[in-house]
């Protein structure tokens, strides 16, 4: 019975179909589309980005933050001091630590912390100063201790309801202490490739994982050197231009654009074929170049377009050409009169 139902029924069925999903995406695209994202945006700005500081047991430090408005409307944040953490395999990030969290964390900076301010309205256009002070216990252990002094608008909270759901999307000033002296900068190179074997020109993207072995952070710095099949540089990018660190005990993934857009290099050296990269990393504050981490890695550049409109111009002069003398070995004959 629904075979016959289906095989008979079929073309209206798929009339009506194609006509309800067009009416679909018709008032799908019409109306304008909201998110949580959209709601919840971060609208201030934060200075300094972030902080690293070296302390020793029974140290007191002070500081400033300076925050702003963004948006058009004056908001109420509540200010949260709590430890963070680095979100998984992406670099220089910070994701505040929920209650549960905290509790079990043993490297928050967290109960050290005492601020000016429980809470700030931020007026548009108008920059309000946060003080803060750090007390690092006598008895403090030696290590490397996080914190995160975060604005979260009091309309998210009540859009979300628990700290777990707004700790991605809260913003702030993150806070490396480094507590003792003498610590072991200690890392490992698990990836260094390109996303792709070849390409068509030169706009590759390097791929490399880093993880650190440590326990303190590292900012892992450095350069890939690119040469040719004849054994020349046609090319030198800085790896981890823009800084950006591990945490202790994570790894890291970081993306290296290649874009050059020609075929030659300033010295005019071919950019064709087998093209070999080198990375070199260093990543320690003391003994900076010692224990670097190198990697090579290889591909393909392969412009066949050109390749295939060369090939194109070559058969089609050498076909013209064979015509040519052919014409002129045989000339037509004459009829006779």
């Amino acid at each position: 019975m629904m075979k016959n139902l289906k095989r008979y029924s079929a073309p209206w069925l798929n009339k009506k179909i194609t006509l309800f999903l067009a009416v679909f995406l018709a008032l799908f695209f019409a109306f304008p589309k909201q998110n949580l994202f959209a709601q919840t945006s971060l609208n201030i700005g934060t200075a300094p980005a972030s902080e690293k500081l070296t302390l020793q047991p029974g140290e007191k430090y002070e500081g400033e933050i300076v925050v702003w408005n963004l948006s058009e409307r004056t908001t109420t944040y509540d200010i949260f001091i709590r430890g963070f953490r680095q979100i998984e395999n992406q670099p220089g990030t910070a994701i505040m630590f929920t209650e549960e969290e905290e509790q079990r964390a043993l490297y928050s900076a967290a109960p050290w912390v005492t601020v000016s301010k429980q809470k700030v309205d931020l007026i548009p256009n108008r920059n309000e100063k946060i003080f803060y002070e750090i007390n690092v216990p006598e008895d403090a252990t030696k290590g490397e201790y996080t914190v995160i002094i975060a604005f979260v608008s009091e309309d998210l909270q009540q859009q979300l309801g628990t700290t777990a759901a707004f700790t991605s999307l809260s913003s702030g000033t993150p806070i490396l202490v480094k507590v003792g002296q003498d610590f072991a900068e200690n890392a490992e190179l698990l990836q260094f490739d390109t996303d792709r074997d070849w390409y068509e020109e030169p706009n590759v993207k390097f791929l490399t994982r880093v993880n650190n072995l440590g326990d303190t952070h590292i900012t892992p710095v450095g350069e890939i050197v690119l040469t040719n099949m004849f054994d020349q540089e046609v090319g030198k990018i800085i790896f981890n231009e823009s800084g950006q660190s591990i945490l202790r005990d994570n790894s890291a993934d970081y993306e290296t654009l290649w874009d050059y857009g020609s075929f030659l290099s300033k010295d005019n050296k071919i950019i064709l074929g087998p093209i070999k990269a080198d990375l070199i990393i260093m990543y320690r504050n003391f003994q900076p170049g010692f224990a670097p981490l190198t990697a090579t890695t290889s591909f393909w550049i392969i412009p066949w377009k050109y390749i295939l409109l060369l090939l194109l111009i070559i058969i089609t002069t050498v076909v013209v050409l064979r015509m040519r003398k052919r014409k002129k070995e045989n000339p037509p004959q004459q009829l006779p009169k």
